[in-house]
């Protein structure tokens, strides 16, 4: 690790090592900016808008095959800066391991000393990859911080064992029922019973009435249907199809009941599809769509706009 304010000077973007205190324990950041850009200068001479990476668990902030290192210099190349950081019992962070659903002090202490050390720092845009998703929702829901202008959620996680059978029926066991080999199999007897006994298992689960322990009482999937409905920025909405985490979001959007209700549809929801991609989105092309996406959202915003998609509407 280099120490605290070092430049990594590289063509088109500088890496800047920023320590956040947080809550006692210390939080370790990679602050991408465009090179051109001069902290020093004013304000109004800058661009008052970056966006805060946040990591799903457990991984840290280079993220699967360097990705949130790849999408921040791409996204410092088009003219936006972008800090990535460990939270608390993550990487290089101190402190004890938390989940998704506890990280609001380690964003709020991010954008915090990101603009103690960038004053014309105003706006932030919230980038986050499966429960880092979710945990940029419940940021915007529990804290109602001004400075979020916009949120970038990829692949969002809403999980519960009921979600998962259902997805698992609709999207795989439902796939496998279609096949003649698979019958064949079963008929000839090299489908095991145990096979045959999991099915029925997952059916009887997507058949479980619910969504989940505690959803009554603002279970984490209740706060982000609120967060959805409720959070008046920009969000762009990014979906891999060949994702179960992907599908079970859809899933909830659609059988969820009146919490999610319409949301896929709300005012300035800018929604993106990679019909082939995975979790990740693990190959170049499918990550290079990503930050195409991510850049033309926060240049929007950041020169005024509402974050939708550029193209023609014939495209």
């Amino acid at each position: 690790m280099s120490p605290p304010g070092t430049n990594l000077a590289t063509p088109g973007y500088r890496d800047t090592v920023l320590s956040v205190p947080c809550e006692g324990d210390l939080l370790w950041g990679i602050l991408t900016e465009p090179a051109s850009l001069n902290p020093s200068m004013p304000a109004d001479t800058n661009t008052d808008v970056g966006v805060l990476l946040i990591v799903g668990g457990p991984q840290y902030r280079v993220g699967c095959h360097r990705q949130f290192t790849l999408l921040g210099r791409a996204l410092a190349h088009g003219g936006i800066p972008c800090l990535r950081i460990d939270y608390r019992g993550m990487g290089d962070a101190t402190g004890e391991a938390r989940d998704f659903e506890q990280i609001d002090d380690d964003m709020a202490a991010a954008i915090d000393q990101w603009q103690r050390d960038r004053p014309a720092l105003r706006r932030v845009l919230i980038w986050g990859l499966c429960d880092a998703a979710s945990a940029a929702l419940m940021y915007v829901h529990r804290r109602r911080d001004p400075r979020v202008a916009g949120l970038c959620l990829a692949n969002p996680w809403v999980r519960t064992e009921e979600s998962l059978a259902r997805a698992q029926v609709k999207h795989y066991y439902w796939d496998r029922l279609r096949q003649g080999a698979f019958w064949r199999k079963l008929l000839s007897g090299r489908v095991g019973l145990a096979a045959v006994k999991e099915l029925l298992g997952k059916i009887g689960q997507a058949r479980a009435q619910g969504q989940g322990p505690g959803e009554g009482s603002m279970h984490y999937t209740a706060r982000m249907a609120a967060s959805l409905r409720s959070f008046t920025g920009p969000v762009l909405l990014m979906l891999s199809g060949d994702d179960l985490v992907a599908k079970e979001f859809l899933d909830r959007c659609r059988t969820g009941g009146p919490a999610w209700q319409g949301l896929l549809a709300r005012p300035l929801l800018r929604r993106e599809d990679l019909p082939e991609a995975d979790h990740t989105f693990a190959s170049a092309a499918w990550r290079a769509q990503v930050e195409a996406w991510t850049l033309s959202f926060a240049a929007s915003i950041a020169a005024g706009g509402d974050g939708q998609d550029p193209r023609p509407a014939s495209a």
